[in-house]
């Protein structure tokens, strides 16, 4: 049973091996035959055998070893049934003619929804899901989801799912866009179009997607919101609420600068009152200072005179040096200092 299994599946091989064989087994007959060589229809049969044997050979060689690039595994398919067998990447042998591989990615793939799927990027595109808040709007969601095949899981997801193709539209896409229509339904329009809403929403679905997708053996990577548009019409009114609401923070932070000034000139007064009060306490102070030293100045100068008697006198020469007139007693007394001669009469008075 397994030999003609095996003829079976290498049928297309021997085929083209004898074929190769009787071509050139043909010409090597005809040339012999030219030559009037004996026995040339007999080598021509062994040339016949011996270069189907090696070009079958040859084929059976090639077909028995495979190679799996980095990023994928390959899966062992035998008369159309998976063995189980999983080839990590590398080189690997296997039955020729029988086995076949099947490459299968594992690593990080995208599925994204755009307005222009074309233009994206992304391993799969699709168009924005549509749904409806809780308050009645109508919105489109573009979202990113991140997905991997696990190695170990990749027989039984192919299994039961089927291969790559069919695992983003029977399970990631199936699912990402039902939840994330629902899970809209619960949320207001302002909680999605600003705020921490879209961030619950965003983790709300991706949660949920990461525990059906487990069901399938998908590993969920990461889901991203990437925007969630809204119509015309609200996000015009939502500007203009904006608008309103910055007229009222600018008229709050008016009010609150005209406070401030008014706060601000009474502190000045204040502060200049103060001020006008130090300098007044400072100046009657320094007037008792100097009051106090000028007493005591007086004191001490009494005191000294009365020590001292004899500085009078000393003061008063001291004081008398740019002084060129003096009165004298009427006694003859030699003067000390020098009278100038008068040279005009006074008016009337007499020389005596």
């Amino acid at each position: 049973m397994a030999v003609a299994a095996f003829l079976g599946a290498a049928f297309p091989a021997l085929v083209g091996a004898f074929s190769l064989g009787l071509i050139i087994a043909f010409i090597a007959y005809l040339v012999m035959s030219r030559s009037h060589r004996p026995k040339a229809g007999r080598t021509a049969v062994l040339i016949w055998l011996v270069v189907s044997l090696l070009a079958f050979g040859g084929l059976a060689l090639d077909q028995a070893y495979t190679t799996v690039k980095y990023g994928t595994v390959g899966l062992v398919v035998r008369f159309g049934a998976l063995t189980g067998q999983v080839f990590e990447p590398g080189l690997h042998w296997k039955v020729p003619f029988i086995d076949q591989v099947a490459i299968i990615p594992t690593v990080v793939q995208s599925y994204e929804t755009s307005n222009n799927p074309a233009e994206s990027n992304a391993d799969y595109r699709d168009y924005p899901v549509t749904a409806q808040t809780v308050d009645g709007q109508q919105i489109s969601i573009r979202y990113t989801v991140l997905f991997h095949i696990p190695p170990d899981k990749a027989v039984h997801i192919v299994q039961n799912v089927g291969y790559t193709n069919e695992v983003v539209e029977n399970v990631i896409k199936a699912y990402s866009r039902n939840l994330a229509r629902l899970m809209a339904q619960s949320y207001t329009a302002e909680d999605l179009y600003s705020g921490e809403g879209i961030f619950s929403y965003e983790a709300k679905v991706q949660q949920a997607l990461a525990e059906e997708f487990d069901k399938y053996g998908v590993i969920l990577d990461d889901f991203l919101v990437r925007k969630v548009d809204f119509g015309e019409e609200y996000v015009n009114a939502i500007e203009q609420q904006q608008i309103a609401q910055e007229a009222i923070e600018t008229a709050r932070y008016n009010a609150e600068a005209a406070e401030f000034e008014k706060q601000r000139q009474v502190r000045l007064a204040e502060a200049d009152a103060e001020r006008t009060k130090l300098l007044a306490q400072a100046d009657a102070e320094r007037q008792r200072l100097l009051a106090d030293a000028e007493a005591y100045s007086i004191e001490k100068q009494g005191q000294m005179l009365m020590q001292y008697p004899q500085i009078i006198q000393w003061e008063f020469i001291h004081n008398l040096q740019n002084v060129t007139w003096g009165f004298l007693p009427s006694d003859s007394v030699t003067p000390f200092l020098p009278l100038p001669t008068p040279t005009t009469p006074l008016t009337g008075t007499t020389t005596p």
